[in-house]
């Protein structure tokens, strides 16, 4: 495919999504050792992507580059000792880290980021599976050891990476909390699934939980906000509890006070993905992929939006007024 052009946005500079994103034409990229050439069908959008925007993403690449971490698409060619067949349906992680993203008709990715599509899943929702539940799996499975009967709070729940820990949560046998901001994500919360929807608008969310689980308050704490979240859920946690610290929606990561963590009994860890090599994740990706057959792991509905639109949505992705996860169609019209 040398000498052929795209369809791609492109990031030059620094600013909102809205402002600094534009619609180009560029080379389409040839792989590297161990990595694979995809054609994108579809591509998610997420707050890193809004983040590299702005220049604020800890692997924000030089400028310009293209955007988007998570993909689903057709390997069209693979570099030297890359373990993919041409022609593999594949969803994963992009090497946007290299101006690589998925935000573009052809991305480039590691083969060690990727990883097979069920022959049943759609490509949207596909595109939006690997980093949401993965991280799902990593942080309640294999960090927190969540088990059936716990309670389980899970704030930011009616983004993609809240709304995949609460439904891998219920697979697992939990009895989930969910924290989102309005009417219309309390919504999306209870149609994921959570049996306890707080507002953290109306409702102190510590306060809420403390009640909710008379006085005791949450086994485990998914949090993909951080900040000041982060540091208050500590007074919800219960005795041998688990606070997982996920991500940093709020801006910041949060700090939390290891006097009021050994009040409270409870334990800080931080889930990363990327500390666990590719074997370990295959495994996860198997199980989550059994788990969805099952249909024990309900399936996260996507907001799918057109290839010419992905700057607007990002630009309201970054306003948090977006309830659900949104998948763009990487078909240029």
């Amino acid at each position: 495919m040398a000498g052929e052009t795209m369809h791609a946005w492109q990031v030059g500079r620094t600013g909102e999504p809205g402002d600094v994103l534009e619609r180009v034409q560029r080379p389409v990229p040839e792989p590297g050792e161990g990595e694979a050439l995809v054609r994108v069908a579809a591509a998610g959008l997420g707050l890193p992507d809004v983040f590299m925007c702005r220049g604020t993403y800890a692997f924000s690449p030089p400028r310009p580059f293209v955007p988007g971490q998570e993909m689903c698409g057709t390997v069209v060619a693979a570099g030297a000792d890359c373990d993919l067949a041409v022609g593999q349906r594949v969803m994963g992680v992009t090497a946007f880290y290299n101006g690589h993203g998925g935000l573009a008709e052809y991305c480039i990715a590691p083969d060690f980021s990727l990883y097979p599509v069920p022959d049943e899943m759609e490509d949207t929702e596909a595109a939006a599976f690997t980093i949401p539940c993965h991280t799902a799996w990593v942080g309640l499975v294999l960090r927190a050891g969540l088990s059936a009967g716990e309670v389980l709070l899970v704030h930011g729940a009616a983004g993609g990476t809240g709304a995949a820990g609460i439904r891998l949560g219920l697979a697992l046998g939990a009895d989930v909390i969910a924290v989102v901001g309005g009417a219309e994500k309390a919504a999306t919360a209870r149609e994921a699934g959570a049996q306890h929807v707080i507002d953290h608008r109306g409702k102190d969310f510590v306060a809420a939980v403390l009640e909710l689980t008379g006085g005791r308050g949450a086994d485990v704490v998914y949090d993909p906000v951080g900040g000041e979240t982060f540091e208050r859920s500590v007074d919800c946690t219960a005795s041998g509890g688990r606070l997982l610290a996920v991500g940093f929606a709020s801006g910041r990561w949060g700090a939390a006070d290891s006097g009021r963590l050994v009040a409270r009994n409870c334990a800080a860890l931080g889930v990363y993905v990327g500390a666990h090599d590719h074997s370990e994740l295959l495994e996860c990706h198997h199980r989550l992929c059994e788990l969805r057959a099952a249909g024990t792991l309900s399936p996260s509905p996507a907001q799918a939006v057109a290839f010419h639109e992905i700057g607007a949505a990002l630009q309201r992705l970054g306003g948090r007024s977006v309830p659900g996860k949104l998948v763009a169609d990487l078909n240029p019209e």
